[in-house]
C-alpha cells in the first residue's frame, strides 16, 4: 500500500518530513512519495530520515510542479527538481527523461491548479502520462463521472490510474495505491504495468484545527510564492 501524494513543512504541509515518515510507519504504509510543491528538499529529508531511523516504510523522492498555467504534476522517482513553470509536455519530458514517473494531479477538479478535460486532451498532443490520480479525497461524483468517460477515451495515453491523499496535515492515506509487493520497486512496476489499484483509505484521522488550517494558510499564500521566487530566479541564472 503506498501513498503517492503529500506535503511537509517544506512547503505547504504542517508536519514535517521527519513527522511525516513516522505517520506513515505508524499506519502501515509500505510507500511514501513526498511530493512538496515546486522542491524536493522535504523529500530528501524524509527519505534520509528513514534511512538513517531504519523505518519499515520506503520514501519515494517526489515533487508536485507548478507549470506555466498552474496546472499541477507530480514526478516520482525523481533524481533532482524539474524546472517549474514551463509547459505541461515539458514538464513531463523532463521527469521522464530522468527516469521518473509523470502523474496527473488532481484531474478535473475545477480548480486553478487541476488540469481541465480540455487541457489534459491538449497535452496529450505532445506527451503521454505515467498515471493520473483517479482517487482522492477532493474527487466529487461529478469530477469522478468526467474522469471516467476521459479514461474510457485517452486511458492508454494517461497512464496506470492510482490513489493518492494530498496530504497536507499528514492526514495519510486518506486515498491509496495498492500493488503486488512492498517496495518502491514493486510499485514502480505496477504503475509501469498498470496493474496499480486506485483505493479510498480507511483511515479517519482528526479534523484540522484552526491553528493547523491557519500554518496551512500562510505557507500557501506566502511562503510557497518566495519559494518559487528563489527557484524562478535560479533557473533563470543558469539558463
Amino acid at each position: 500500500m503506498a501513498e503517492l501524494h503529500c506535503h511537509t513543512t517544506a512547503s505547504d504541509g504542517v508536519v514535517s518530513p521527519e513527522e511525516l515518515v513516522a505517520i506513515a510507519e505508524h499506519l502501515g504504509l509500505d510507500v511514501l512519495a513526498v511530493t512538496d510543491h515546486d522542491t524536493i528538499d522535504g523529500a530528501l529529508r524524509a527519505r534520509d530520515h528513514a534511512l538513517a531511523t531504519g523505518a519499515r516504510v520506503e520514501v519515494i523522492v517526489g515533487m508536485e510542479i507548478t507549470t506555466r498555467r498552474q496546472d499541477h504534476v507530480v514526478g516520482l522517482f525523481l533524481d533532482r527538481a524539474p524546472r517549474i513553470f514551463g509547459s505541461v509536455p515539458d514538464t513531463v519530458d523532463e521527469i521522464q527523461a530522468q527516469g521518473g514517473l509523470a502523474i496527473v494531479a488532481h484531474p478535473f477538479l475545477g480548480l486553478p491548479s487541476s488540469i481541465s478535460a480540455k487541457r489534459l486532451r491538449e497535452a496529450l498532443q505532445r506527451c503521454s502520462f505515467d498515471g493520473i490520480e483517479a482517487e482522492n479525497p477532493y474527487m466529487r461524483q461529478g469530477a469522478r463521472d468526467r474522469l471516467l468517460g476521459f479514461l474510457d477515451d485517452h486511458g492508454d495515453e494517461v497512464g496506470a490510474p492510482i490513489g493518492a491523499s494530498d496530504a497536507h496535515f499528514g492526514d495519510l492515506a486518506k486515498a491509496v495505491t495498492l500493488f503486488e509487493g512492498r517496495s518502491a520497486a514493486d510499485l514502480r512496476r505496477a504503475i509501469e504495468t498498470r496493474s496499480a489499484v486506485p483505493a479510498v483509505g480507511r483511515v479517519r484521522h482528526p479534523r484540522p484545527g484552526l491553528t493547523a488550517h491557519l500554518h496551512n494558510q500562510y505557507r500557501s499564500l506566502l511562503r510557497l510564492p518566495v519559494i518559487r521566487a528563489g527557484t524562478l530566479w535560479r533557473q533563470w541564472r543558469n539558463g
